[in-house]
């Protein structure tokens, strides 16, 4: 929440922005469209979205010197990517359950794809280097979201995690083109990735229950498999990642991954200091659930209410 308080006069302008804009789409989209961008909107509701997302280009400002109109077009950019993503995700995830709200989403992703290619444009003309970038991350995150179910992801794979929030890194390559800096743009692609696995790796944690009919995705249920060897070949039900939270520290063992990729982003003086804080605070919630999933633990066989718990849980 510090960081959404610090950046407050630049997250109401861009969202403001992206909300004049939004207003201009054809009636039905527009109303959806404005729906969206109200329930991503970090100083009204918390927000839906992953704040990486749009505050990216004011975090790589330290690095660039870039001009602040140009980290606000990239930011209102990112946010139309953003929406249109959810978009699909929600679609290929059966989030939309007729015809109906399938083609509004589709053609929504569409509209939101050109008002992000109008901003990114007014400073990357069709033929930058950019627009390869683009196609990269594109590719990236059309690979892992196609392959995700085919096999268990690993959470020390910390490109794979961030494949699918690949789409994020373009504003950072884009303020490092334009500040005639593209020899960085792999250094800060890393950095990124690294940042990005540790978000999707506390998305796992919170998700795990929704992602148990599909576990291959959920880096949390790969840990819970590692865990107990019994259910290699099984379906793991609540029963199964219970006894793994509270028998083997399976949170715990989440919260190692992600301070270790913390831990290599603090090694480099070149990361932005503020993505470095945002994936520390990420780990720090990780840790922090682990901590309370323990003294839960202490607590309950002080109370010798322990063995009850954990025969309830056991197979």
């Amino acid at each position: 929440m510090r960081e959404v308080e610090q950046y407050s006069e630049e997250l109401e302008f861009i969202f403001l922005e992206a909300s004049k804009e939004m207003a201009e789409l054809p009636e039905g989209l527009r109303e959806r469209g404005q729906e969206l961008l109200a329930l991503s909107h970090p100083l009204r509701n918390g927000g839906r979205a992953n704040r990486i997302s749009y505050l990216l280009p004011y975090w790589m400002r330290d690095r660039t010197h870039s001009p602040i109109e140009l980290c606000g077009d990239l930011a209102v950019g990112n946010i139309y990517a953003m929406l249109r993503y959810f978009l699909l995700d929600d679609a290929m995830d059966g989030m939309e359950r007729n015809p109906e709200g399938i083609r509004s989403s589709l053609a929504l992703g569409q509209l939101l794809e050109e008002l992000f290619r109008r901003r990114y444009q007014r400073h990357f003309p069709h033929d930058s280097m950019l627009w390869d970038c683009y196609r990269r991350y594109v590719g990236e995150w059309a690979s892992a979201v196609y392959s995700e179910m085919a096999h268990p992801i690993n959470p020390k794979d910390f490109e794979a995690l961030a494949r699918k929030a690949a789409p994020v890194k373009l504003g950072a390559s884009g303020l490092l083109l334009h500040a005639g800096m593209p020899d960085r743009i792999p250094d800060a692609e890393l950095a990124i990735d690294m940042a990005l696995a540790a978000l999707q790796l506390s998305d796992d944690w919170t998700d795990w229950r929704d992602d148990l009919p599909s576990p291959n995705g959920n880096a949390f249920l790969s840990i819970v498999r590692s865990s107990l060897p019994q259910f290699a070949g099984e379906t793991l039900d609540e029963r199964a990642v219970r006894t793994a939270i509270y028998h083997y520290h399976a949170v715990d063992i989440l919260a190692d991954i992600a301070e270790s990729y913390v831990e290599r982003l603090q090694q480099d003086p070149l990361v932005p200091e503020r993505l470095v804080a945002f994936a520390d605070a990420i780990a720090e919630g990780i840790r922090k659930d682990a901590e309370r999933i323990e003294k839960s633990k202490l607590s309950l066989a002080a109370e010798g209410g322990l063995s009850h718990l954990l025969s309830k849980i056991k197979r």
